[in-house]
C-alpha cells in the first residue's frame, strides 16, 4: 500500500539502491509458545524446520527485502517501544549519506499472545478496565491504570530528495530531525532527562527552535507514570512556556500499545496531522489528571496548521528516540 501510495515501482534498475529498515520489539512470541507446546507433548522431533526463521526479528525487513527485491540496506532495530523511530531514523540517515535513493521504513508487531499479555501483566504494566476496553487506554486521565496491548504494521517510503522530486512523486514532507539517548537508569522506570536531551537532539539535527515545533505526537501509554514523566520532559527539552503552546496528543488512546511498531504507525499519524492541518485527539480523557497540564488535545481533534510535528518513542532499557517531520 505504501508503494501504492508513492506511486513507485522498484524496478530492476532501482534494486540495488532500495533498502529496508523495520523496528520490531519482540516478534515470534506466538510461535515460540506453540513449540513449547509441542516440545512438551512430543519431544524435539516436533519442532518445525522454519521455526528458528520464524523467531528472528530481522526476518520482518528480510522477508520485505524479498518480496520487493530490495538489495541494498536490510536490517532490524530491535530496542522495545524505541523500534520503529530508530528504524526510520536510520533509513533517513542512510538516504543523507548517500548510500540509498529509497528506503523502505516502518515497524511491525505481534505480540497479543498468552505470553505477551501474561509478561505486561505480571508487570502490572496492563490497564485492568477489561469490563470497558473501548476505553481503557486514556492518556492523561486521573483514573489510568496502564496501557492496552495491541499489534499491527506500518510502513513509510523515503526517498532522497533530488530522486524524488525528479520522478515527480507526491511529497508528504521531509524528515528533518533524529535525536537519540539512552537513560541509563533503570530497565523499566522513566527518567525525564533521557527523553528530553533526545527531543533536545532532534531540534538541533532539525536546526529548529523549540517554537518551531507545532505538534507533539506524544508516546504517552496510559501508565500513570510514564504519562507525567512524559509532560515533564517536554517542559525542560522546550521550556515551560513553550511547551505550553505546542498542541500534544497520544494517538495510543485508539490504537492502543503496539510495541516495536508503535513509532511506525504514529508516524503516519504525525504525517497526516501536517497534510490534514488536524491534531489527532487523545480520546477517554474524562477526568483530567491535574498534574497532565499541558494541552494534551482532549476528546476532540482540532484544527492547526502544522508545519512541523516531533513524533517521540520512549522504551524499557532507557532507550528514547524523536524524529521531527517538516511540511514542504
Amino acid at each position: 500500500e505504501a508503494l501504492q501510495d508513492a506511486n513507485l515501482e522498484i524496478t530492476e534498475e532501482l534494486e540495488e539502491e532500495t533498502g529496508v529498515s523495520m523496528g520490531v520489539g519482540i516478534g515470534g512470541l506466538g510461535n515460540i509458545e506453540r513449540h513449547t507446546l509441542l516440545v512438551e507433548e512430543g519431544g524435539p522431533k516436533r519442532i518445525s524446520p522454519f521455526f528458528i526463521p520464524m523467531t528472528l526479528v530481522n526476518l520482518a525487513p528480510g522477508q520485505v527485502s524479498m518480496v520487493f527485491k530490495a538489495r541494498n540496506y536490510n536490517a532490524c532495530s530491535v530496542s522495545a517501544c524505541t523500534s520503529s523511530n530508530h528504524a526510520i531514523g536510520t533509513a533517513a540517515r542512510i538516504i543523507e549519506r548517500g548510500d540509498a535513493k529509497i528506503m523502505l521504513a516502518g515497524g511491525s508487531e505481534s505480540a497479543v499472545t498468552p505470553l505477551g499479555v501474561g509478561g505486561f501483566a505480571a508487570m502490572r504494566a496492563l490497564s485492568t478496565r477489561n469490563d470497558d476496553p473501548e476505553r481503557a487506554s486514556r492518556p492523561y486521565d486521573q483514573d489510568r491504570d496502564g496501557f492496552v496491548l495491541s499489534e499491527g504494521g506500518a510502513m513509510l517510503i523515503l526517498e532522497d530528495y533530488e530522486f524524488a522530486k525528479a520522478r515527480g512523486a507526491r511529497i508528504y514532507c521531509e524528515i528533518v530531525g533524529y535525536g537519540v539517548s539512552s537513560d541509563a537508569h533503570h530497565i523499566t522506570a522513566p527518567s525525564m532527562e533521557g527523553p528530553a536531551r533526545a527531543m533536545q537532539l532532534a531540534l538541533k539535527d532539525a536546526k529548529l527552535n523549540s517554537e518551531d515545533i507545532d505538534y507533539v505526537n506524544a508516546h504517552g501509554t496510559s501508565t500513570p507514570a510514564g504519562d507525567l514523566n512524559e509532560l515533564r520532559a517536554l517542559k525542560l527539552a522546550f521550556g515551560e512556556n513553550t511547551a505550553r503552546h505546542i498542541s500534544i496528543s497520544s494517538t495510543k488512546s485508539m490504537t492502543g500499545h503496539l510495541l516495536g511498531a508503535a513509532a511506525a504507525i504514529e508516524a503516519v499519524f504525525s504525517i497526516k496531522a501536517m497534510e490534514q492541518g488536524l491534531v489527532p485527539p487523545t480520546i477517554n480523557v474524562e477526568n483530567l489528571d491535574p498534574e497532565c497540564d499541558l494541552d494534551i488535545t482532549p476528546n476532540m481533534a482540532r484544527e492547526r496548521q502544522i508545519t512541523n510535528v516531533m513524533s517521540n518513542a520512549f522504551g524499557f532499557g532507557g532507550t528514547n528516540a524523536s524524529v521531527i517531520f517538516r511540511k514542504i
